[in-house]
């Protein structure tokens, strides 16, 4: 059995990295969206967010990143910090 990976090499395109469509999301709306070119698609995402991505929708504001060329849909939220009490 072969396991597939997020990260995938550029195919024929020299060293180009792979697009990525990167779609904003608030609940099922599309707020924004561009095109990144980066390595993996969780860093398409983080790009687009500008924060840590969880690799988990468990929000309601969301990215869906799209990688045309393999066919492939991943979804993201930003992640979420732990907030730590000290008081106990």
């Amino acid at each position: 059995m072969r396991r597939l990976s997020a990260r995938r090499r550029p195919s024929g395109a020299g060293d180009r990295m792979p697009r990525y469509k990167v779609e904003e999301l608030y609940g099922d709306e599309v707020v924004a969206s561009q095109t990144v070119e980066v390595e993996e698609p969780i860093k398409a995402a983080e790009r687009v967010a500008g924060a840590p991505i969880s690799p988990r929708t468990l929000q309601k504001h969301w990215f869906r990143v799209v990688d045309e060329e393999q066919r492939s849909i991943f979804e993201f939220s930003l992640a979420e910090t732990i907030a730590r009490d000290f008081s106990k």
